[in-house]
């Protein structure tokens, strides 16, 4: 299994490649561009935070807890006004920050174990289309720029989980370690009940998520593009 650092390293500079990669042929801005590599290296941190002491899982909660509660707490003041909208959205903050600390990621490492259904393909492909949920309906982005995010997310948490079986395989010994197969997976024999119910939520996330055809088409034409 690779290290933080590793992982660290290897999600900015695959993240900063895929984002300059998009920037230079067009397909969005420097902005854009930025916020990609950012989010693509959050996916590259994101399989482990089902090891609730490891340093992603706690850097992960502490960013979320505060990131979603600030969101929510703009989203709050931006539609109210008055002498108490202030007062009220602080309020909103501490009741979203208390609750996803300890009630939505309590139950998260409750139920969950290292190298578990977090660590694999589908779990990952649930996170991204909450990214692209989160970014269309509650940042009001485009449905292009959310669907970036997402698959920026997306790569990222793949370079993790194919980093993690790399690091399986002792190339020395030409051998496979007792930790193979762990990682990057789409199912575990021994958890199908899990694995369906996974999979209805990935489906029906997938079929309500915004239109999807003009990134489709962004991207063929980038790379229509990218020889010019």
């Amino acid at each position: 299994m690779a290290n933080f650092r590793t992982h660290l390293t290897v999600a900015v500079v695959a993240s900063s490649a895929a984002a300059v990669a998009g920037f230079g042929v067009g397909l969005y801005g420097v902005s854009t561009a930025v916020f990609g590599a950012i989010i693509g290296t959050i996916g590259g941190l994101l399989p482990d935070i089902d090891l609730r002491t490891s340093r992603p899982a706690k850097k992960f909660f502490a960013i979320a807890e505060l990131f979603l509660a600030t969101l929510m707490a703009i989203l709050y003041a931006s539609h109210h006004v008055g002498t108490d909208a202030v007062i009220n959205a602080l309020a909103v903050w501490v009741a979203v920050f208390c609750f996803l600390k300890y009630v939505i990621f309590e139950i998260f490492h409750r139920v969950t174990v290292h190298r578990g259904m977090v660590h694999s393909v589908p779990y990952m492909a649930v996170f991204a289309l909450l990214v692209v949920y989160g970014a269309y309906h509650g940042l009001k982005l485009t449905a292009l720029v959310s669907w970036l995010f997402g698959g920026f997310l997306f790569i990222g948490s793949l370079v993790h989980l194919i980093l993690d079986e790399l690091y399986s395989v002792d190339v020395w010994g030409l051998k496979l370690k007792k930790s193979s197969g762990t990682a990057f997976k789409f199912f575990e024999s021994n958890k199908p009940i899990a694995y369906a119910v996974l999979y209805a939520i990935l489906g029906v996330l997938w079929i309500f998520a915004p239109e999807h055809e003009t990134t489709w088409q962004a991207l063929r034409q980038a790379m229509i593009d990218f020889p010019k």
